[in-house]
């Protein structure tokens, strides 16, 4: 995309530019740094693999668009196939329905009247909204509201586990639930929700089938009591194989969609979600069976700034700039001049980070100056985005291609 306007290139958030041709190329030094990248070969890739995983397993596939909560990217997820988008909160839902998503599923309960009123409204463009419920009283509130407004809210009955997050603690909770919503005027009840990725320790495989056998349970007894479709839906970015594994091995009622929504997968990374696809190729061989894998897409790009010890280098970049909370950045490429210097860097590591500044040790005899350009992997896409109101979308040799934007 053309960018308008050359301030852009003054504040982080912009996707900087200092030449006038277009040529805009990060390893140039066009773009101010810090600034964080998406390589397009590999988002295209990651699309193209999770959609080709959904669809051999019989899945719909409802990204979690909390990732990115970018328009630019929920599009790109919609066109390469998604059955809609998931979202966390009434807000995320309108910048999804903006984006093009014709369904929102709000995996998360709904709670508070101007969280309600900001849904109503979003009912009335005509968009397939839902969300979760795991109380009889909240469903109360939510039918008070929405009869009152002559409008039926879908909700999905959210079955949690024990020290989890929301939703039912047992199966006979969610039944009665279940038929409480079934007597309510302004809710209609459309299926099942539930999140696996709370589940860990070494018993985690086994529990999660389970939590996915009880769903497919909770589904049929409400199947019984409902004479429309049902939803079932589960899996995070983790476990999605064995929840895509519990379903397609389930009996589900007549009618009934089981529907996925991972969302780290469209950049992947090089840490949390590095290790979790590999216990995904492990397990799956459904998911090898595909060719390719996931590959990581997300990049920062920052100078070196100091070099105020041997063995030490400061980086203009901290804690403002990237996620820091399930692994620190790794160092993947060093340059001078746009010159690639080496192939690996052996012993560079990030150590600590701050709010603005990153320290990073390396053998003391690297050729290292103030000034260099060094490109990292990151771990947990999420805080990474938002801390950027644009990234630059560039191709492999960082030459940038467009402006992605994030409304976080």
């Amino acid at each position: 995309m053309k960018y308008q306007d050359e301030r852009l290139g003054r504040h982080k958030g912009g996707v900087p530019c200092a030449r006038g041709d277009g040529g805009y190329q990060v390893l140039a030094e066009d773009a101010c740094l810090p600034l964080a990248m998406i390589k397009l070969s590999a988002l295209e890739q990651n699309l193209a693999w999770m959609q080709r995983f959904m669809a051999s397993q019989g899945m719909a596939f409802a990204p979690h668009g909390k990732t990115t909560m970018s328009p630019d990217l929920f599009r790109r997820q919609l066109a390469a196939g998604a059955w809609g988008m998931t979202v966390a909160t009434p807000q995320q839902a309108w910048v999804a329905h903006e984006a093009g998503a014709e369904r929102v599923l709000m995996a998360n309960q709904l709670v508070g009247k101007a969280n309600m009123a900001l849904v109503a409204e979003l009912l009335e463009t005509g968009v397939d909204f839902y969300c979760c419920v795991d109380s009889a009283a909240n469903a109360v509130r939510l039918s008070e509201f929405f009869a009152g407004r002559r409008q039926r809210l879908r909700v999905l009955v959210e079955l949690g586990v024990p020290g989890g997050r929301c939703g039912c603690r047992s199966l006979d909770d969610a039944k009665a639930l279940s038929e409480r919503i079934l007597a309510l005027p302004g809710l209609e009840l459309a299926g099942v929700e539930f999140y696996e990725g709370v589940i860990g320790g070494e018993q985690a495989e086994p529990r999660i089938l389970a939590l996915v056998a009880e769903a497919v349970g909770l589904l049929g007894y409400q199947a019984e009591r409902s004479p429309r479709p049902l939803l079932i839906t589960g899996a995070g970015s983790a476990w999605y194989d064995l929840v895509a594994k519990g379903l397609g091995a389930a009996e589900l009622p007549a009618g009934a969609l089981p529907l996925l929504r991972p969302g780290c997968y469209l950049t992947h990374d090089l840490g949390i979600y590095a290790e979790a696809q590999q216990g995904v190729m492990a397990r799956s061989p459904a998911a090898c069976e595909l060719g390719g894998d996931l590959v990581s897409a997300l990049e920062l790009a920052a100078y070196v700034q100091s070099l105020p010890e041997p063995g030490q280098a400061v980086l203009g970049f901290g804690k403002r700039d990237v996620a820091f909370d399930a692994g620190l950045p790794v160092p993947l490429a060093h340059y001078r001049d746009g010159r690639r210097l080496g192939e690996a860097l052996a012993g560079w590591r990030v150590e600590k980070v701050m709010d603005q500044h990153a320290f990073m040790t390396l053998p003391a005899d690297t050729e290292v100056q103030v000034g260099d350009m060094v490109l990292f992997g990151t771990s947990h896409p999420c805080l990474t985005f938002d801390k950027w109101r644009r990234l630059a979308l560039v191709d492999d040799d960082y030459r940038i291609l467009e402006s992605i934007e994030t409304r976080f």
